[in-house]
């Protein structure tokens, strides 16, 4: 089963315990559902997307079953992990959503470079000579490797 969350619209002076948001769930490539979650914790809420005409409740179900069957994730809290779920993933999914356009913001208006041996990204206005993105006179910028790889090494670190 494949998800994607898309059209997600994230409110940050909204979000208190959990994201404010809204966004449309595709399941294997079509529009099935609109999450959102008002921010003040608590579940998240779905109903159907305007433009989804088969049975709701029953695909609804399938993606939910498709969770249950999905390991549980290791956990120091819980001796044998927790289930994963579709509120789980949604919060996992804005959360990547929110680092990527994060980094872009960053890496529009600065060079984002790691120095070698030291934690941490840094950022310049200089930018210095073209690299291939691997480490180069003790430096590696992030602005040259391809976004995907950037975003991990953000993620990891920033």
């Amino acid at each position: 089963m494949k998800l994607e969350l898309k059209n997600i619209k994230h409110t940050e002076w909204a979000s208190q315990e959990t994201y404010c948001y809204q966004a449309s769930l595709y399941v294997n490539g079509k529009p099935v559902a609109v999450v959102s979650n008002d921010g003040h914790g608590g579940p998240d809420r779905d109903y159907a997307h305007p433009k989804f005409t088969a049975d709701y409740r029953a695909t609804m179900s399938e993606v939910h079953d498709y969770f249950k069957s999905l390991p549980k994730i290791p956990s120091p809290l819980f001796d044998d992990g927790y289930s994963q779920d579709l509120d789980g993933w949604c919060c996992g999914q804005v959360n990547d959503w929110l680092s990527a356009r994060e980094l872009k913001g960053k890496m529009r208006n600065n060079i984002l470079f790691q120095k070698e041996g030291t934690a941490g990204i840094f950022g310049t206005k200089y930018y210095p000579t073209e690299t291939d993105g691997g480490w180069s006179n003790g430096r590696r910028i992030l602005n040259d490797l391809p976004f995907a790889d950037a975003l991990v090494i953000w993620k990891e670190t920033a």
